[in-house]
């Protein structure tokens, strides 16, 4: 579990690097889910927040193309899929800095 120091640490850097809160702690709950498939809800569950928190940094990951969307299937939950990119590893060494 992140204790509220580290969590505000990142948050600040997101600031500085985004200028949006929550964009780098959402690339690092992107990057923990194995199978890199995700949604909204479950990495607003994961982090704790609210879903409209994350609504504008992950819609710029897509926009990015940073995470895509699965083609609709039988479900009315939206799914997507982390592309490969060393964006994912300049979000690791940003929440790394300064440890």
């Amino acid at each position: 579990m992140k204790s509220q120091a580290n969590v505000e640490r990142l948050r600040a850097v997101s600031r500085v690097a985004f200028g949006q809160t929550h964009r780098l702690e959402l690339m690092l709950a992107v990057l923990r889910i194995e199978d890199g498939v995700c949604t909204l809800t479950d990495l607003a569950t994961l982090l704790d927040v609210p879903v409209s928190s994350l609504q504008r940094p992950f819609e710029a990951l897509v926009d990015l193309e940073l995470i895509r969307p699965i083609p609709d299937g039988e479900t009315r939950m939206r799914f997507y899929f982390r592309t490969p990119s060393a964006a994912w590893d300049w979000a690791r060494e940003l929440a790394a800095g300064g440890e």
